[in-house]
């Protein structure tokens, strides 16, 4: 048997940001298989108009597909806004909270559906394969993936990471690059191209470096990293 026609890619999705479209737009340009394996790096909420409608769009695809969710500091925000009236008031000032509130159509967070939330509990804070590490943020270097600080994880900028310790290629996003194309430093790629203000979403293909872009207004490019 040929095994090597039942390999399928590892796809990873930048911050999307409440850009529902562009996100609906990209997976019919990837068009994802049954044997591939979709890895969102976070960041689904805030910004964009249709948070809601992202959510609801990820929550759909698990039934139809292989797909991971890791946690982005906007979901740590949206959730800790659910418990603390200070975190609810920074959210919908400084982290686009309005119009994650807004695509919600209700009154208030607590109207939010349960689903959702047990949606942003059940998402990851890192995956490992035989040759990637994927995360939203970040990792220090020095120290073993089990071991790292959430700050780290879900917080702390691309910058120029050094070459963590497991010899694995790190793929994150969280740090906008206003460039609009992924960050390739080898030893690490960013693919967060800033989808909520003005850029491009990316999907990469992380065994060939392929990526497709889409932005809100439907526009489509793709390259190499």
């Amino acid at each position: 048997m040929n095994t090597a026609n039942h390999t399928g890619r590892t796809l990873a999705i930048g911050d999307i940001h409440g850009c529902l479209d562009a996100l609906k737009h990209l997976w019919k340009v990837i068009n994802p298989q049954a044997n591939d394996h979709v890895i969102f790096v976070g960041d689904y909420v805030d910004r964009g108009p249709n948070s809601k409608g992202v959510i609801d769009f990820l929550i759909s695809l698990q039934s139809d597909y292989k797909v991971s969710f890791l946690s982005g500091n906007h979901e740590e925000k949206f959730l800790l806004a659910k418990l603390n009236n200070i975190e609810l008031e920074q959210w919908l000032e400084h982290w686009g909270g309005v119009e994650t509130l807004a695509s919600y159509g209700v009154d208030g967070i607590s109207d939010i559906p349960e689903a959702h939330w047990e949606f942003l509990r059940k998402c990851l804070p890192y995956l490992e394969t035989e040759t990637h590490i994927f995360v939203h943020a970040n990792l220090e270097a020095d120290v073993p993936l089990d071991q790292q600080l959430p700050f780290s994880l879900i917080h702390k900028k691309f910058g120029t990471p050094l070459p963590h310790q497991s010899g694995k290629t790190m793929i994150c996003g969280h740090t906008a690059q206003t460039s609009h194309v992924p960050n390739n430093l080898g030893h690490a790629i960013c693919i967060d191209t800033d989808p909520g203000r003005g850029g491009y979403l990316t999907c990469l293909h992380v065994e060939t470096g392929h990526y497709w872009q889409v932005n809100t207004a439907g526009e489509v490019r793709e390259d190499e990293v």
